[in-house]
């Protein structure tokens, strides 16, 4: 029963999941809804209203199917003592089908160098914070809108309530493409990092593009560099497939470059990227991964059942313990050698001659001969 209880409360603790109203250590980057079903806070039953401005600003114009750089501003909120602020950019408010994506806007990449319309960041000191997506517009010309929306916590809270905030609807007027117009690919997504040291080429999708360069500086320089740029196409003009060679990179080092694109008199400067630096990807298959995983917690629960058992009393352990007999024992003469049960003293003289005695063995005779210990037949017992 004992062992039963040990093995129930291992697999409750590694079960157990750690719940929160607020999450204070939140949920990471990735694609949600407004409400998320409620997991951020979007809910109105599971927040307050946020004390901070947002405000939504887009850089030059936009054409259908070209990249634009959409900023959002927060400010004046407060905060929890982490600082940390997450934020959307959404294409509707609605609770359902919000994500950008789904009314033909696609993310190049989100402020944080991935392609998530949700990202986290703390906010610095000065209380304020610009956070940039890069996108590329609807196919469909006309006026679209896009919101953002924050949360955060605040000090003191008590009761682990998030707060919230939606900003108004923000309309960008998309025009018709010129004829010729050059701009990046619509499935193209910049990479959010790329490993430590990796000096692989960037591969760059546009289209309308008959020249491409790159310009790029580590992140907190000031003067760029140019990248050298090939094509991916034999004999054409005009090429959507392009690759810039950048320096490859060490530790946490980020790298922002901007593509600039050309079609004769067109010539478009696209917003500035961030790639940053990781580890190697893990390479093997998830299963083997899991299995492992299993193994060890085996393991794991294995030792606790082993320690268990040698910890807990026995109730059989009287059946072991011959410490009684030894006593009872000690004192008695052991027995006599073979041939000398019945007239120990009929042994030939010969015989007890070549036997040694020894003070650590009472009762005992060495034999040399034969090279074993025999008894003693004048041992009388005693201490």
């Amino acid at each position: 029963m004992s062992r039963a209880l040990v093995l129930a409360s291992v697999v409750a603790l590694l079960m157990v999941s750690s719940s929160s109203v607020a999450n204070p250590g939140g949920n990471g980057d990735s694609d949600r809804d407004y409400t998320c079903g409620g997991s951020c806070h979007g809910d109105p039953s599971m927040s307050l209203p946020s004390d901070g401005t947002i405000s939504i600003s887009q850089d030059g114009d936009v054409f259908a199917g070209h990249a634009v750089a959409v900023h959002v501003n927060v400010a004046g909120m407060s905060l929890s003592s982490n600082r940390l602020l997450g934020t959307f950019i959404l294409g509707s408010i609605d609770g359902n089908s919000d994500h950008p994506e789904d009314h033909g806007w696609h993310v190049i990449q989100d402020p944080n160098g991935g392609s998530s319309n949700y990202v986290e960041t703390v906010v610095p000191a000065s209380g304020s914070v610009t956070l940039t997506w890069v996108l590329l517009a609807p196919q469909e010309t006309g006026t679209h809108n896009l919101f953002a929306q924050t949360h955060h916590g605040s000090e003191p809270n008590y009761e682990g309530i998030a707060y919230t905030g939606v900003s108004r609807g923000y309309s960008i007027a998309v025009m018709p493409v010129p004829e010729g117009l050059p701009g990046l690919s619509s499935d193209w997504t910049a990479p959010a990092y790329r490993t430590s040291g990796n000096d692989d080429p960037l591969g760059i999708g546009t289209v309308n593009t008959t020249s491409v360069s790159v310009k790029w500086m580590l992140e907190g320089e000031w003067s760029p560099h140019d990248a050298e740029v090939s094509s991916q196409c034999q004999d054409m003009e005009v090429c959507n497939n392009w690759e810039a060679y950048l320096p490859s990179t060490m530790g946490d080092t980020r790298m922002q470059y901007q593509i600039t694109v050309l079609n004769g008199s067109f010539s478009m400067d696209l917003p500035w990227l961030t790639m940053g630096t990781g580890p190697a990807p893990f390479e093997g298959d998830i299963w083997d991964a899991r299995v492992q995983s299993f193994a060890f917690a085996f393991l794991v629960l294995s030792f606790i059942v082993s320690l268990q058992v040698r910890l807990s009393p026995w109730d059989g352990k009287d059946e072991l313990d011959q410490t009684q007999e030894v006593i009872d024992s000690e004192g008695e003469a052991p027995p006599p050698p073979p041939g000398m049960e019945e007239e120990p003293e009929a042994a030939s003289e010969e015989y007890m001659a070549r036997l040694v005695h020894s003070e650590e063995n009472p009762g005992w005779l060495w034999d040399p001969v034969d090279e074993e210990w025999v008894a003693d037949p004048n041992f009388q017992g005693g201490e």
